[in-house]
């Protein structure tokens, strides 16, 4: 008999999808991971990363396992799925152990098509269980950006999905908006991609404005923004660095008269389901939000994005910015910058990268702590009691950038810096200590990031087109003028360039 054909990816978009024909970038992946073949996809926002891997579903049968970073991204992509007539399953650690087991069940005798889950979960042993025993035939990697150090949201659980090929050959398809040339070959490296067929679609978003204006003080942020909206259309993302920001944010609009909500990590898990869905009806105007307010927000038609000051990253910029204008309408993407917010930055960089004598001193208090196994079993506060001038949360990030470095091994789970309450002190701290500290990797990670936060105040105070400036920072070449930013229209009469890939 002649092995079957799988159905034709284009037949199956029309008639399943509705749609007449792929957008760029994404049939070259479709056909590629149907074919067999590992791919590495680099898609604009709203490039339609979620069909990449859905089609495959469909002609591949089996189960598609899509690993995702967050509860709130899974559960919407499984809505749109089920859309489609997909038997779509996530599983989260706030789900019961019994509702866990039934979809794993489900999973195994064939019952789910696609099967979302986060990094953490690949690792247990009643997961690997399941990968044995489930016909999987493609693996999804959805903001593959993730796994690479070098790039602006590095999750350590990440660097565990590529164990996934012990127990499957099924192919690897990688996907994400905003990866640099570095972050794209560690994506490859780090999920051991074989020969991936590469698909690197622009990063040009024509029907986006950018522009940056500086502002003298705080108080100046809110009414600039105040004074942008009473002469713009149409909803708004407002981005600042902290919650306490945000908060600020919003009270100082509220008092303006605006229909506005925030939106942090800090609030309750029901308070930021109401607010993102009393924004998605149009029921408030604008969001004041961290960076918390960011994958899955899928509204096609916010017209503004504005950031109260710029991130540390130009990655994370591009890609918060790149929620305005997802329906190709034109948006507005407006920065704010002050002198001082450069030392802002330093602060977050400070944090994800401690300075070496940080990592030495939290070290050597480790090994004085640690049995003659090497294994030091303590408190929390009593390394902080050891490290003067040292808060709690420096501590943790330490302990955090120490595990990166291979410095440190947790035997239990390190402390959260963002999640530390009054009892700090007494969380117990249970690692594994190397009698030499290797820091030559958190060295380079922390020369790496504050290279990027140069970047950053290179493209706030640059006098070139911004457009240009952030394409090349991306590696593409680029006119040198776009005839619409804030450069381009203090120039006479720049000419509009379209933008294209290298």
């Amino acid at each position: 008999m002649r092995p079957r054909q799988p159905p034709d990816p284009l037949a199956i978009l029309r008639r399943r999808f509705g749609y007449p024909s792929f957008r760029p970038g994404q049939e070259e992946l479709v056909r590629s991971v149907i074919g067999g073949r590992d791919a590495l996809g680099v898609l604009p926002t709203g490039g339609g990363k979620s069909v990449c891997y859905q089609v495959p579903a469909i002609a591949l049968g089996g189960v598609s396992l899509v690993i995702s970073p967050l509860v709130s991204l899974m559960e919407d992509q499984v809505r749109r799925a089920r859309e489609l007539g997909l038997r779509a399953r996530h599983m989260s650690s706030v789900q019961s152990s019994a509702a866990k087991r039934e979809i794993m069940d489900q999973t195994a005798s064939g019952a789910v098509d696609l099967l979302f889950v986060a990094p953490e979960r690949l690792g247990s042993e009643p997961f690997v269980d399941l990968m044995r025993e489930a016909d999987i035939r493609l693996v999804a990697v959805d903001e593959a950006h993730c796994i690479s150090e070098w790039g602006h949201d590095f999750r350590p659980s990440y660097r565990s999905i590529a164990q996934v090929r012990r127990h499957s050959d099924a192919p690897f398809l990688a996907l994400t908006a905003t990866a640099t040339p570095e972050v794209r070959d560690d994506i490859a490296s780090n999920l051991a991609l074989v020969r991936p067929h590469r698909v690197l679609r622009s990063f040009d978003r024509p029907n986006l404005t950018w522009r940056v204006q500086s502002v003298r003080r705080d108080a100046d942020r809110v009414a600039a923004v105040h004074r942008l909206l009473a002469s713009r259309p149409g909803t708004c993302i407002v981005y600042a660095a902290t919650r306490r920001r945000v908060d600020e944010a919003r009270d100082a609009l509220a008092r303006l008269g605006h229909r506005v909500e925030a939106y942090h990590a800090g609030m309750e898990g029901r308070e930021r389901t109401r607010v993102l869905g009393d924004f998605l009806a149009d029921r408030c105007r604008i969001v004041c939000a961290t960076n918390a307010f960011g994958m899955g927000i899928d509204k096609p038609d916010v017209r503004t994005v504005v950031h109260l000051q710029l991130p540390s990253t130009l990655e994370a910029y591009y890609q918060e910015a790149g929620r305005g204008g997802r329906d190709g309408r034109a948006a507005l993407c407006l920065a704010l910058h002050a002198p001082g917010d450069e030392r802002l930055g330093r602060m977050f960089v400070d944090g994800a990268h401690p300075e070496r004598r940080r990592l030495e001193l939290v070290h050597k208090v480790l090994l004085g702590l640690a049995d003659r196994n090497g294994v030091a079993d303590t408190r929390l506060g009593e390394v902080v009691r050891r490290t003067p001038r040292l808060a709690s949360s420096d501590v943790a990030l330490a302990l955090v950038a120490l595990e990166r470095s291979g410095s440190v091994h947790p035997i239990h789970p390190l402390p959260d810096p963002g999640t530390l309450g009054r009892a700090e002190g007494l969380h117990p701290l249970r690692v594994g200590v190397w009698a030499r500290a290797d820091l030559a990797r958190a060295i380079s990670l922390r020369k790496a990031a504050l290279a990027k936060l140069r970047s950053v105040q290179v493209y706030a105070r640059g006098r070139r087109c911004r457009r240009a400036a952030l394409l090349r920072y991306f590696g593409e070449s680029s006119p040198s003028l776009c005839g619409a930013c804030d450069r381009c229209r203090s120039r006479p009469h720049p000419p509009p360039v379209p933008c294209t890939a290298t």
